[in-house]
């Protein structure tokens, strides 16, 4: 097989295989984002079903402090789980390509050794 048709087969497996990469990571950023929207409405239940204790206004402030503080506290759970999926996803993506260029390189020199004999 030349050169040529080796570069287009790695580049071809290179592509199905950050293809199916991407898809892996979109249906994990699915099923986070179910998660999340389960967590976030589970907090507005729980906050609407508090409301009818209020009994004056510092009562009030005090559950919308709890409130926005677990939104904020579920906010960056959620950027820090985004987060870790995007870092594994750049490592692999570049490992995949490392090793793409490392054969196509290798190929390469395995012809041009072959014509230079």
């Amino acid at each position: 097989m030349s050169v040529m048709e080796n570069g287009l087969e790695n580049a071809g497996k290179l592509g199905r295989g950050l293809f199916d990469l991407n898809n892996e990571t979109m249906l994990k950023f699915v099923e986070l984002s179910t998660e999340n929207f389960k967590k976030y409405l589970e907090l507005n239940q729980n906050y609407v079903a508090k409301l009818p204790e209020v009994s004056d206004v510092s009562s009030f402030v005090e559950l919308q402090r709890e409130y926005g503080q677990n939104l904020w506290e579920g906010v960056q759970a959620d950027l820090r789980a985004r987060g870790e999926i995007v870092r594994e996803v750049v490592e692999q993506a570049s490992s995949m390509v490392r090793g793409n260029v490392a054969d196509t390189a290798e190929d390469v020199a395995v012809e041009a050794a072959a014509q230079a004999a």
